[in-house]
């Protein structure tokens, strides 16, 4: 199997080490070209107060769950990232036969760790950790935040199987699933291992008091489709009559942070909104109440890894994860303590 993938991409999740990050990708060479003809080397900015700006004062509310926007400081940084015509979500380049996603073949069989993807298109598709698939030869989640870039080249990608009961000789399609909530994500974020992953899909399961045959973590969601609607069209409202600048937010719910998701430029921050947005309805507790963590509360959670680099590397090691582009991060999410 190492014989087959040496001339394939194969994408690999960062551990965030202090001082001395990596490259999620093998192939360095091919990706510093596409990275050259797709993104400027300016697309991507440090992701530290240097260069971003918490927006306390204009948070966007709706019932208990609470978004406080983190903008880019520079406005000529954030207009010259901008290439929202070169890079599509993956749920759209999914529902609209742009990708494929298909199950890694080896000689042993299927690889339960790795799914294969190819890029049918002309745009740079972006996949983030905690996106689901159902279907195949069961359930998956990506274990990492990556861009695939166009071409019919073959790209694997690392996943956690999300329905441990399952697997089946006949091939399904794939279909988006949407995202993991929170709680999940953590576990694949922070842990990287499957066994916490299916332990935390059990929990949840016996919370809500759902039956699966197969454990299946899509059964929490199969009745919740039309949930919180309204909150849903008044986010995605927010964002169409806002400006460009934005880098990520901050999710609060009742007397918790969910988590804090920033990205690289503001193309991709925009092209992940509604895959953090319905990431985001689906970690709101039911009986959360009303949003209690003061801005106090907030920027001490911030100031652990939004000072420096180095800072930053280190707090996400144990509490988040760093996902990278050719060296550049693409995509940082941070989980309190």
């Amino acid at each position: 199997m190492n014989g087959m993938r040496r001339n394939r991409r194969c994408h690999k999740r960062q551990k965030p080490v202090p001082k001395k990050p990596h490259n999620i990708f093998f192939s360095k060479v091919f990706f510093a070209v596409v990275f050259f003809f797709s993104f400027s080397s300016a697309s991507f900015a440090q992701l530290t107060y240097a260069t971003l700006s918490v927006q306390y004062d204009s948070p966007w509310v709706c019932n208990n769950l609470k978004l406080i926007p983190v903008k880019f400081r520079d406005t000529a940084v954030a207009k010259k990232s901008t290439q929202s015509n070169n890079i599509i979500s993956f749920e759209d380049a999914l529902k609209e036969g742009k990708i494929t996603v298909r199950e890694m073949t080896t000689q042993g069989g299927a690889d339960v760790g790795m799914l294969e993807l190819r890029n049918h298109s002309k745009k740079n598709v972006l996949i983030e950790s905690g996106e689901m698939v159902a279907g195949g030869k069961q359930d998956r989640a990506f274990a990492e935040t990556t861009i695939i870039p166009p071409g019919d080249d073959e790209n694997f990608v690392p996943v956690f199987c999300v329905e441990k009961g399952r697997w089946e000789n006949r091939l399904r399609n794939f279909r988006y699933a949407g995202p993991a909530n929170s709680s999940l994500r953590k576990q694949m974020n922070i842990t990287k291992k499957q066994n916490k992953v299916w332990k935390e899909i059990d929990r949840q399961l016996a919370d809500d008091k759902k039956q699966s045959a197969t454990s299946a973590y899509l059964n929490l969601y199969r009745d919740t489709s039309g949930a919180d609607s309204a909150c849903l069209a008044f986010f995605r409202k927010k964002m169409k009559d806002s400006d460009s600048l934005y880098a990520g937010f901050v999710a609060l719910s009742g007397d918790h942070i969910i988590n804090c998701e920033l990205f690289g430029s503001s193309d991709l921050c925009i092209t992940s909104f509604e895959t953090m947005l319905k990431g985001y309805m689906r970690s709101v507790r039911d009986k959360s109440g009303t949003v209690s963590v003061s801005d106090d509360e907030v920027k001490k959670f911030l100031d652990k890894f939004l000072k420096t680099e180095e800072q930053q590397q280190k707090y996400l090691a144990d509490h988040g994860a760093i996902f990278t582009y050719d060296k550049k991060v693409i995509h940082l999410i941070a989980y309190s303590d």
